[in-house]
């Protein structure tokens, strides 16, 4: 039997503070680590006026590291945000890794540490996403952006080279990290996103025919385009869009200036447990994405039982297939989506159909207790 270990998790914010793929991974794996007889810590953001902070949740312990808040820094914030957090997770790291046999990076999260030679035989590296590929998405890139892709893929690449093993969630993402990273194929396997079953519940009854968007308001999740084909769609359509970001004032302009504010609604971000008890109730979820890693909202409104409309796009085949647990779409023809949309209002049955067969493939390959097990053995590798 093998020995349980001692796991360091890291990532800057959890799915109660900052509703993203990449929080609700960590926790949710974290979780079915801990299920599992490992001892998890997750190192995250803390508020810089207040002390460190250690709080046990579900078994797992939580550590609140403060920062300097770099987001307020002008012109540079989302490089500062980042740096700030990560140099505050090098210094305490350096002085408590020995306490643990496993550090696992998320994301950004932590890539600081390749600086610590003596931390390179511990840590493993999840990619969730590339910095280029998601900076190329933004057409109105400014000195802020430019600025933070330049260090972040570098500091990114530097943790991946030194890293004992790299995790990517998809076998699309896998390949565009090697094309970058050639040296670095052999240590990266493929893990995808779990869901868990926390969040299975009946199918919702709807009131009407809406749709709903979930996720990071960037250019890189494609809104614009679809919120266009929506107003000159002959046919009413109507999107909800749940979450927060970059482009949040652009969006309610462009609903404003196209008198579209009956039909398409931007309700800010939720709490993840209200997200999960609002998609029940609509008849699909659309992703429009330009780009994405994997896209964990597509794996969540299955298992909800709704069918999902996303991009066709490697990745996003990974997951889903059209006809099967939901419709893909043209990236260049936006006019698909509002089609494909359609197609399920005309066709209820086919819609709850393909919602089904969705949360039934969910089940049956996605679960957090799989997801554990693939990554255990991974850190075995590494702690034997």
């Amino acid at each position: 039997m093998k020995s349980k270990l001692a796991i360091l998790l890291i990532c800057k914010s959890l799915p109660w503070r900052f509703k993203g793929g990449i929080q609700t991974h960590t926790w949710d794996l974290a979780q079915a680590l801990q299920q599992k007889g490992n001892a998890v810590t997750i190192l995250t953001g803390g508020s810089f006026f207040k002390k460190e902070k250690t709080t046990l949740l579900e078994g797992i312990q939580i550590i609140d590291l403060p920062y300097f808040p770099g987001r307020y820094v002008p012109f540079i914030s989302f490089l500062a945000e980042e740096f700030a957090f990560n140099q505050q997770v090098k210094s305490w790291v350096n002085g408590h890794h020995a306490a643990y046999d496993i550090i696992h990076a998320q994301g950004r999260s932590g890539y600081l540490l390749y600086q610590n030679p003596k931390l390179h035989s511990k840590i493993i590296q999840t990619i969730h996403g590339m910095t280029g590929i998601e900076s190329e998405a933004d057409s109105q890139q400014n000195l802020n952006t430019r600025l933070h892709r330049f260090f972040a893929e570098r500091w990114e690449n530097r943790l991946l080279q030194v890293s004992s093993k790299a995790i990517t969630v998809s076998e699309d993402l896998k390949a565009s990290v090697i094309l970058q990273n050639q040296n670095s194929a052999y240590k990266i396997n493929v893990i995808p996103n779990g869901v868990s079953q926390m969040n299975n519940a009946k199918r919702g009854n709807q009131a009407l025919n809406r749709f709903v968007f979930v996720g990071r308001l960037h250019p890189v999740k494609g809104l614009v385009p679809l919120i266009h084909a929506i107003a000159t769609s002959e046919t009413k359509i109507y999107l909800d869009i749940i979450g927060e970001g970059p482009q949040r004032k652009d969006l309610d302009q462009l609903v404003a200036d196209l008198h579209l504010s009956d039909q398409v609604r931007l309700f800010g971000a939720f709490d993840n447990a209200v997200v999960q008890h609002l998609l029940p109730h609509y008849k699909a979820l659309v992703l429009p994405s330009i780009y994405e890693s994997q896209g964990i909202v597509l794996l969540e409104a299955n298992l909800r039982g709704i069918p999902v409309i996303a991009s066709d796009i490697p990745s996003i085949r990974e997951t889903v297939t059209s006809g099967v647990n939901g419709l893909l779409c043209d990236l260049a023809q936006p006019e698909s989506f509002v089609l494909a949309m359609k197609q399920l209002i005309d066709n209820p049955h086919y819609a709850k159909k393909l919602g089904a067969q969705g949360k039934e493939l969910v089940l049956s390959n996605y679960s957090w207790n799989s997801i554990a097990d693939q990554t255990i053995a991974l850190y075995h590798q590494i702690a034997s």
